[in-house]
């Protein structure tokens, strides 16, 4: 892939910015072309079709989250600070994310493949450290599996805005970390 230029990485920083706060179901080229003042190949430097230009972008910013979250999984070998810092920074990512981008994850094809496999990692890297700590003593979880399948459809629901009208994606991680930890910890 060419390298953009000053001019084509500014506007995939401009749609990163309106697709976090706006949502980008709605995103077309000729609008694009029209509020940021730029040619349609600029637009088109970014990907061959509107989805392609969808994709790359959500790609880029559930890749920086997942470089966050597993730079946090690094920093701590604690299975409790780790899972808690791994939680956080999962909710953090998601904190600038507007409801209808949310929405648009659930709701728009191209996204939903994105979001999907990005929970999926998530869920596999929690997981890890929820066997991590029962291996080392840490933890406590009479049923890991149901644990397991507990996350993995609380994390689905969040996906898909379930709690959306109840609590934000960022809030609804910070809770459910609370959650799995008060569940797996062990007793003093």
């Amino acid at each position: 892939m060419t390298p953009l230029t000053k001019r084509q990485r500014e506007l995939f920083s401009a749609l990163l910015r309106s697709f976090l706060e706006e949502g980008f179901a709605n995103f077309t080229i000729d609008a694009a072309t029209k509020r940021y003042k730029c040619s349609k190949s600029t637009v088109y430097a970014l990907g061959d079709t509107r989805d392609a230009i969808i994709k790359r972008i959500l790609i880029s910013f559930f890749n920086e989250a997942a470089r966050i979250t597993q730079q946090q999984l690094a920093t701590h070998k604690n299975p409790h600070t780790a899972l808690t810092a791994y939680f956080e920074a999962i909710a953090t990512s998601l904190k600038s994310a507007s409801p209808a981008f949310m929405r648009d994850l659930t709701e728009v094809k191209v996204a939903q493949e994105i979001y999907g496999r990005n929970t999926k990692a998530a869920l596999e890297s929690i997981i890890q450290l929820i066997e991590a700590g029962i291996a080392s003593g840490d933890f406590h979880a009479p049923n890991p599996r149901f644990l397991a399948a507990m996350i993995t459809d609380t994390m689905q629901n969040i996906q898909c805005g379930a709690y959306a009208e109840h609590i934000s994606a960022h809030d609804a991680y910070l809770e459910l970390g609370r959650i799995v930890i008060a569940s797996v910890r062990k007793s003093s």
